[in-house]
């Protein structure tokens, strides 16, 4: 009889992917007999705080957890299925301050450990597919440092130094992401003299733990508007290039991308942007985005409107593009207060709502929205104008958003220097 009874998973096993031949599996203790690949399935369903507990279950089980096939497979199926947001306030001279909003709309502490909390000056500066890129800010040095960290796992790793740049008159702007064409995460920092040009770039590969130089010359005349964002496999900014616009005009609003597995910058052509205009940069059904926010005129700032503009698959790439095909897929207002995007969640609009407009004059329909929208967070969405608001007492304001999904993806915890 135990003859017949197989392992838990073959040493051979790494691949979710159903055999033509069921292996059964039994557990020391009697339990049922179940297959490997329906044990696979169920164990990629569970978050992440139960897969650490369920390792010590068997050696079995925690060899199974740990390889890469089940971390891909995992965080493919949290991506899709628990999507969330990290919320960070911005306090200056404040320890950090992070905020985790389900898609159930619950809200929870993100816990810090003492390796980051201990620094007034850490910020979220990116986040990509479960980890986060953290700057440390810190006076008499420079460059900044650079922590990745991995809040699901509680995991820190500190990025080396750069050697190249050293010069405390630059100031830097960094884009984290992962590229699945390279399956590697890296983080890209541009340089340059304060409010002036790029003057430099370099990159951080976490597969080779080491940084490089690389080319930059299509960032001529380049000044960064923007955070990034980041969509398969290319990070995106908003930036103003002085002087050399298409039309021949002084300055010109363009999108710069960066792709990761390319390692080369390229220019885009937003949809028409002007000085009166805020943008922001966003994903929307897994494509780059832009919305726009504007008010009604220059003098009255209680009434806003939000056109989504998406761009289009064609033309994408092939350095500076003046025609790359943008189609607009919503505009929406006027609201009657001062809307500002955050970004794209679940095909919906993260809101702050400031100056919110009296219902004295505003009859009808404006007059009920004005009577029940209140100065905070809201979720806004554009294909039936609907809202939800929620607890922003706890967010209070000047805040980053951040989409986040919990991941095992290992760091290698290591000793974070003394800086």
């Amino acid at each position: 009889m135990e003859n017949e009874k197989r392992r838990a998973f073959p040493e051979s096993f790494g691949s979710p992917a159903p055999s033509s031949t069921m292996k059964l599996v039994e557990i020391d203790c009697g339990i049922p007999f179940l297959s490997e690949e329906i044990v696979f399935d169920i164990l990629k369903r569970l978050p992440v705080k139960s897969l650490i507990r369920f390792r010590s279950v068997c050696s079995l089980w925690k060899n199974l957890i740990n390889t890469p096939s089940f971390i891909s497979e995992h965080l493919g199926h949290s991506r899709r299925q628990n999507p969330s947001l990290v919320f960070q306030r911005n306090l200056v001279g404040d320890s950090l301050n992070l905020y985790l909003l389900d898609r159930d709309l619950h809200l929870r502490d993100v816990h810090i450990g003492p390796s980051i909390d201990s620094f007034r000056s850490a910020r979220i500066v990116g986040s990509s597919n479960g980890l986060l890129c953290v700057q440390i800010d810190l006076r008499g040095v420079f460059p900044p440092t650079i922590l990745l960290w991995n809040p699901a796992i509680r995991e820190v790793k500190q990025v080396p130094r750069s050697r190249t740049i050293n010069d405390f008159r630059f100031d830097c702007v960094l884009g984290f992401a992962f590229s699945p064409i390279v399956n590697d995460y890296k983080i890209v920092t541009t340089y340059a003299e304060t409010g002036d040009v790029v003057s430099g770039v370099e990159v951080y590969s976490l597969s080779t733990n080491s940084w490089k130089g690389v080319e930059f010359t299509a960032l001529e005349a380049i000044s960064f508007l923007s955070d990034c964002v980041c969509v398969n496999g290319s990070i995106f900014w908003v930036t103003v290039k002085r002087g050399l616009a298409f039309d021949g005009g002084d300055d010109a609003y363009f999108i710069v991308s960066f792709d990761l597995a390319m390692e080369e910058f390229k220019l885009i052509a937003p949809p028409p942007l002007s000085r009166n205009i805020g943008a922001k940069l966003a994903v929307y059904e897994d494509r780059l985005a832009i919305l726009y926010y504007y008010c009604s005129n220059a003098v009255d700032s209680r009434h806003t409107f939000i056109d989504l503009w998406v761009i289009c698959d064609e033309g994408i790439g092939g350095g500076c593009d003046a025609s790359l095909s943008w189609s607009k897929k919503f505009t929406r207002g006027p609201y009657p207060c001062y809307l500002h995007p955050l970004t794209i969640w679940r095909n919906q609009i993260v809101c702050d709502v400031f100056a919110i407009q009296t219902c004295e004059d505003e009859p009808g329909e404006e007059e009920k929205r004005s009577d029940e929208m209140k100065a905070g967070m809201y979720l806004f969405n554009l294909a039936s104008d609907d809202f939800v608001v929620f607890d922003s007492d706890r967010y209070g304001d000047n805040h980053d958003v951040f989409g986040y999904f919990e991941c095992l993806v290992p760091l290698s915890n290591i000793h974070i220097k003394k800086l």
